[in-house]
């Protein structure tokens, strides 16, 4: 009873059920080894001809073993067990039946299909059937009775073959079969996914995900994905090992059939023997706490199998050889215990039939691909080189197994928390999600969870995560980590269709409509969900022309045409028309005139007021504060609040270290009006060294793309050794700015003086050679060099050999000039402090290590002015905090002057000795730093309404100690309300 009990409340019912499935199924691939020469007699074949046939069985589950671990997590896996079993006993009467070759292949075929369940669907039923301590245990136990009933099912065929021959002996195997599909629908029951382990999924109706969306969800398993690849491995060693041991016994020592057969035998009960070992193992040394043991465990198994293959085919005797063939037959076996129960265990509920399925795949493409090359290298070098190449392959996916121990633990707290966020009431749940971009991580273990009919600001700077975060919610990036339900449907790996018929819609940042089509067919293409139902397509495109009557108008208008803020209304009316439940909104205010973001905020409220639940980043708090019920601060991946907007106000330690220093900062002394100051009134340049050359002149400069200004008549002078930063909100111009100054763009009006050179129409390359070195937001190098190599590439001008004719002859010159070249690369590296990373790809860097080297390149042309674009834009804070300390030092090696755009406020100020703040293409302040991040025109650039309500919180009161009236909101023009943008002066 104390054993019986160990097992859990269901008892060994289960387990005894499933054993004898697994094991008569197992009769039938015995039997057919055995009777295959009287197989090959009745239908005339050839040797080859019933090796094909035998070999469908095998090949089968490398097809079809992800198709039923898909359903297995599905369906009703206890029905799904019964029918396979009943497919595969009748397809196994129907070999005995079989009056052609042809139905005797589909009989083979079809049968090895229902065998799949016994290594993909049971051990999924028993991961909820028994608890994760006796896992171990279960599945040595399993995988002992399914392998003896092998055994028996050879003498069985051997004995009823010679007594009513091969054809009845099929059919009388076949009957205990159905026997115990009857038993198991009479006893068995569907356990809840994850019941033992208290992690009980839901079972609902939910819309399931693709196979391809489960092998997303699957590979995203640190261990698994490892697991894969030593399973390819030591899947070439252990599956067709029978085969390779008859013929290594046969070549070498020369032995007959029946000395082969007993061999074959004794590789057998070694393996029972494996089986028990591993099974022990795993149930003694391993505990739940320590299930990372469980990777050792399976990987030191595999190692012995490849010991021993090495002791086989290296011993000098046929004794010797015989006893390492009974040596290595433990290992080849001993893994599976531990193997099963660690996929189970790192799998969440809901997927492990899955997570086996494609184990299953790659164990069974291991053999199909290595088993080939072995054997050409035993036909051309003899069966014990061809054995020692095997041996060292399965030890090396011994070893690239034994290495998950490293992973198990994170893995099994990732599966534990994808159950428990599935039983989460909320539309959208978050839990500890990872994720980045070519192995830069920029997300860390982010939660949020939104309720229905919620509005969500996402607030952060650049590079804090904010668009990444809704990459991953809809698909685009997969997650590296965590998990996202919606509701209660796991989408943390959905790719973008899937989550957009599930209902999450985004809006992109920037524009989000295709240029050279008309407005009209951008909405046609919106309606693609609605593409068999025309008339809710109409109804769908006349509500949001409704709401955006100016896009009616323009109809017929290419896209490309519209203004920035039409653009984003099509966005929006794009998202509108698939009617989603959760809208997500990648900077709804970029780059557009108050007015407009006015009459978007008025429509968003609309919209959400119909019930769709709304997540939208904003770089502007005051568009946010108006919108949003409550919202989430993010910094460096992380998120650092989360709570109702209204507090976010009162949260001085984000808002001052990360926006401004005057933010909400109730001692402003008068309220500041939010129309741009006019022309008249801008700040003028203040040099902060009256005495220091002016190096670059900036004058009147525009430049207008469609009818957005994107920078309207800015004016600055930058002074030698002098570093001018550049502050301001998305869509403010300050890119665009540094696009004209260094040539990338072409200006409108204005002049751009460098020292005493009008350089307003030169080319980009023809300032680059005049002193200007230019970086951008992401650091473009050659990936496929290494750091030495780009700052040689990057050092090309001070080479020597300009062509390549005297480079081809080796002219005298060449040697001096690339030592030359060399000396200055060492410099380089020796002022970057790159030495670390020399021989290192550019590919291989992380984004802050990559951005040093981008300035190495820079600083290898000498130049006289560095333009600099976020430079600490997604790097980790540390990185951040090196890189003052780095460009004062290239200030003060190469006494040039620097122009600098960063969001980042704390490195900004430290490093600048004056700054410009800009917005909506105009420049607000100029001066030091401590000037400029508490003048109000600046605080009103980044916090908007937010900074109207701390100023009105200063405001005097009327001299009678009341307070004064409320400023009344006066209506927007009509022609901005209708999408005229020429006049953008607002006044509340």
């Amino acid at each position: 009873r104390a054993f019986i009990a160990d097992f859990g409340p269901v008892g060994l019912g289960p387990l005894v059920v499933l054993i004898g499935l697994a094991g008569v199924q197992n009769f039938d691939i015995a039997a057919f080894g055995v009777l295959s020469p009287d197989i090959r007699d009745t239908f005339h074949l050839s040797n080859a001809g019933i090796d094909a046939v035998a070999s469908l069985t095998a090949a089968v589950p490398i097809v079809f073993a992800v198709v039923l671990g898909h359903l297995g997590d599905r369906t009703n896996r206890v029905k799904l067990s019964s029918f396979a079993a009943i497919v595969y006993g009748a397809m196994a009467v129907l070999t005995g039946l079989a009056p052609v070759l042809a139905l005797l292949a589909v009989a083979r075929l079809v049968g090895g299909v229902g065998f799949l369940s016994s290594e993909t669907v049971y051990p999924s039923l028993l991961s909820d059937y028994y608890p994760p301590e006796r896992l171990s245990g279960v599945f040595g136990t399993y995988r002992l009775g399914a392998n003896g009933f092998a055994l028996i099912g050879a003498g069985l065929a051997g004995v009823f073959g010679s007594l009513v021959g091969w054809r009845a002996t099929f059919v009388i195997l076949a009957l205990p079969t159905f026997v115990l599909v009857a038993v198991a629908l009479a006893i068995l029951r569907e356990p809840a996914r994850g019941a033992t382990q208290g992690l009980t999924e839901p079972e609902s109706d939910e819309q399931h995900g693709s196979i391809g969306e489960g092998f997303r969800r699957v590979r995203a398993i640190r261990t698994l994905r490892r697991t894969w690849t030593s399973a390819f491995l030591f899947g070439a060693g252990t599956l067709p090992f029978a085969t390779l041991l008859s013929n290594f016994f046969k070549d070498v020592y020369h032995q007959g059939v029946a000395a082969r057969g007993g061999l074959t035998t004794l590789y057998g009960v070694g393996g029972l023997v494996g089986i028990v070992a591993g099974g022990w193992l795993g149930q003694r040394v391993v505990l739940r706490e320590h299930a990372r043991n469980l990777a050792l465990v399976s990987g030191l198994m595999i190692v012995e199998f490849a010991a021993g293959t090495v002791l086989m085919a290296a011993a000098p005797t046929l004794a010797l050889s015989v006893a390492a063939a009974a040596v290595l037959s433990v290992g080849a076996f001993g893994f599976l215990p531990a193997y099963t129960a660690l996929v189970s265990m790192v799998a969440p509920p809901r997927l492990r039939a899955t997570a086996y399925g494609w184990s299953l795949l790659f164990y069974g493409a291991g053999a199909v691909v290595i088993t080939p090359i072995v054997g050409g290298v035993g036909d051309a070098y003899g069966q014990r080189p061809a054995l020692m190449l095997l041996a060292a392959l399965v030890a090396a996916g011994g070893l690239v197994a034994a290495s998950c121990v490293a992973f198990v633990d994170r893995d099994i707290e990732q599966a534990t928390r994808s159950a428990t966020a599935s039983g989460s009431n909320a539309l959208l749940s978050c839990s500890a999600v990872d994720a980045g971009y070519a192995g830069v991580q920029v997300l860390f273990g982010v939660d949020l969870e939104l309720q229905r009919g919620e509005m969500v600001a996402l607030l952060g700077t650049n590079g804090a995560g904010k668009s990444t975060f809704l990459r991953a919610i809809t698909g685009l990036i997969d997650p590296t980590g965590g998990a996202i339900f919606y509701k209660g449907r796991d989408i943390t790996h959905a790719d973008a269709l899937t989550t957009a018929r599930l209902g999450i819609m985004a809006v992109p940042g920037g524009r989000g409509v295709f240029p050279t089509l008309s407005v009209a067919d951008n909405l046609k293409v919106a309606t693609w969900l609605f593409r068999k139902r025309k008339d809710d397509a109409t109804r769908a495109t006349e509500q949001v022309l409704d709401y955006f009557p100016v896009l009616r108008s323009r109809s017929a208008t290419m896209a490309g045409d519209l203004s920035g803020g039409e653009q984003q209304m099509l966005s929006l009316a794009q998202a509108f028309i698939a009617q989603p439940d959760l809208l997500l909104i990648d900077e709804l205010s970029l780059g557009l005139a108050p007015a407009v973001v006015e009459r978007l905020v008025e429509i968003l409220r609309r919209i959400h007021a119909n019930g769709v639940t709304v997540v939208l980043i904003e770089q502007s708090v005051n568009v946010a504060l108006e919108l949003a019920e409550r919202a989430v601060f993010m910094e460096k991946g992380e998120v650092r609040f989360s709570g109702p907007t209204a507090e976010l106000l009162e949260r001085p330690d984000i808002l001052r270290a990360v926006f401004l220093e005057g933010a909400t900062d109730e001692r402003t002394p008068t309220p500041v009006s939010v129309v741009p100051a006019p022309a008249a009134s801008r700040p003028s340049p203040t040099p902060a060294d009256d005495d220091a050359a002016v190096v670059l002149s900036v004058r009147s400069v525009t430049k207008r793309y469609g009818g957005v200004t994107a920078v309207d008549g800015v004016d600055f002078d930058l002074h030698d050794g002098e570093i001018v930063g550049f502050i301001g909100p998305n869509g403010a111009g300050k890119t665009t700015l540094f696009d004209l100054i260094s040539g990338f763009a072409s200006i409108d009006a204005g002049t751009i003086h460098l020292g005493g050179d009008d350089i307003t129409g030169w080319s980009a390359p023809r300032r680059a050679a005049r002193g200007l070195g230019r970086s951008f937001q992401d650091a473009r190098l050659w990936p496929a060099l290494t750091v030495a190599e780009c700052l040689a590439v990057a050092l090309h001008r001070e080479g020597e050999i300009e062509s390549a004719v005297p480079a081809l002859l080796s002219a005298p010159r060449l040697a001096s000039s690339e030592l030359m070249i060399h000396e200055r690369v060492d410099e380089l590296i020796d002022l970057m402090r790159l030495g670390a990373f020399r021989n290192k790809f550019a590919s291989e860097l992380s984004t802050g290590s990559r951005r040093i080297v981008e300035l190495a390149c820079m600083l290898a042309h000498r130049p006289s002015i560095l333009i600099l674009d976020e430079p600490s834009s997604g790097i980790a804070q540390r990185e951040t905090e090196a890189l003052v300390p780095v460009l004062l030092r290239i200030r003060r090696e190469l006494e040039c002057s620097i122009l600098i755009i960063e969001h980042d406020i704390p490195l900004v100020s430290r490093l600048a000795d004056r700054l410009v703040a800009l917005d909506l293409g105009r420049v607000v302040a100029v001066g030091p730093p401590g000037d400029v991040l508490t003048d109000p025109h600046v605080v009103r650039a980044y916090l908007g309404g937010a900074a109207d309500r701390a100023l009105v919180a200063a405001e005097p009161t009327n001299g009678n100690g009341q307070d004064p009236p409320p400023r009344r909101a006066r209506p927007l023009r009509a022609s901005v309300l209708n999408g005229d943008e020429s006049s953008k002066t607002v006044t509340r």
